[in-house]
């Protein structure tokens, strides 16, 4: 590494993106992105300092840039959405299934990012609702929680969907109807892939004929199957809370994965899948890093993670209020989370509002503005990891 500073997604854009930006053009959103994520939990951002109401202790910390694509910042916000989902955890049996795309669509998502990944989700929601639907299968309107990734462990561009689908629906009737037999599958994935493919492929032809797609629409995009991919279901309700933590707020490389920042180059570690999930580690050049990165930033405000049926937000509370009713379910107000007691719990750190030296209570004595960050030789022991 490069003097004493971490190897960070943080570093990597300040170091690399001067040559990068002389290499190619990239938008003035992806600009933005970059920028908040190189100013991150730097001076340039400001900060505050904060007094203990016992000893007098001053602490300072650097602020954040909340940025949706930041590995810093994602940890709390995880956690606390984890913590808002607890409260819709049914007891009942979920299914995890993938939707995903053939190679040759590739770069027709590169060009028309919204289009394509509103299709996306607009079309594998679509299929699995017409599923749910047929009487043989369930009879009854389904909910799920859909998240986008974009990537692979290597960073490769490779657009999919997970859905969270718990095992049943509400009916006409607006009772529960519990998914039919024993599976540990929703549905047959082979009869998913075919109803999905022709259903996106038929969509993508009218998008095109309306000139709403850029780029060259394949004519053979159904001679092969495309891929839906169906896990078995989870064990139990919170075991689904264990899997939304690892999949809901990622970023296309996480910080840990960042072995290693050279002058020219970038050391990281993935898990090869076809090997049995080794770990194997990558080298790549650092603006060639950056070019892979920015393939995975999602257009401003394009919902990644999405409620779906009787999940969405306009429907959710009265619908789970009547599963409940039906299932024959107590609703206990589950114990959830603050935010100071996720940093204690989950991350291991003292709350922000709890001195180091004496466990005091903090009060806020002053904000430093982005043109005015905390002192540097004070700021070097601030509270790591905290967001304002």
């Amino acid at each position: 590494m490069i003097g004493d500073e971490a190897a960070t997604l943080g570093k990597i854009v300040r170091q690399f993106l001067p040559d990068l930006l002389k290499r190619r053009k990239i938008t003035r959103y992806q600009l933005k992105v970059l920028n908040a994520l190189a100013d991150c939990r730097t001076p340039v951002l400001g900060g505050s300092a904060m007094v203990c109401a016992d000893c007098a202790t001053v602490h300072y910390t650097l602020h954040c840039c909340r940025n949706r694509h930041c590995p810093q910042c994602q940890g709390i916000d995880k956690e606390l959405w984890i913590e808002a989902r607890k409260q819709e955890l049914l007891p009942v049996k979920y299914f995890h299934v993938v939707f995903t795309v053939p190679h040759i669509l590739l770069e027709l998502f590169r060009y028309n990012r919204r289009q394509m990944y509103g299709l996306l989700f607009e079309k594998s929601w679509e299929t699995l609702s017409r599923f749910s639907a047929n009487p043989e299968l369930l009879g009854a309107q389904p909910g799920a929680i859909a998240i986008l990734h974009t990537w692979d462990q290597q960073m490769r561009f490779h657009p999919h969907l997970h859905f969270i689908v718990p095992a049943g629906g509400i009916d006409k009737n607006r009772n529960w109807k519990n998914s039919k037999g024993s599976s540990d599958f929703l549905f047959d994935v082979k009869q998913l892939s075919k109803v999905f493919s022709a259903r996106f492929a038929s969509k993508l032809r009218r998008l095109k004929r309306q000139n709403k797609i850029a780029g060259w629409v394949p004519r053979n995009l159904i001679e092969k199957p495309w891929v839906v991919y169906a896990k078995p279901a989870f064990g139990s309700p919170e075991s689904v809370i264990e899997y939304l933590g690892r999949y809901t707020h990622r970023v296309a490389i996480s910080n840990r994965r960042i072995l290693k920042v050279t002058q020219t180059q970038v050391i990281f570690s993935w898990l090869d899948r076809a090997n049995g999930y080794k770990k194997q580690v990558k080298t790549i050049d650092g603006v060639r890093f950056l070019e892979l990165f920015l393939e995975h930033i999602i257009p401003p405000h394009f919902r990644r993670i999405r409620h779906l049926g009787f999940l969405s937000t306009r429907s959710k509370k009265q619908s789970l209020e009547q599963i409940r009713e039906c299932l024959q379910q107590k609703q206990e107000a589950p114990i959830l989370l603050s935010r100071v007691e996720i940093l204690e719990q989950r991350f291991g750190k003292r709350s922000q509002l709890k001195c180091r030296e004496c466990g005091g209570n903090l009060q806020l004595l002053e904000t430093f503005p982005k043109d005015r960050a905390p002192p540097l030789e004070a700021a070097s022991g601030l509270i790591p990891n905290l967001q304002f």
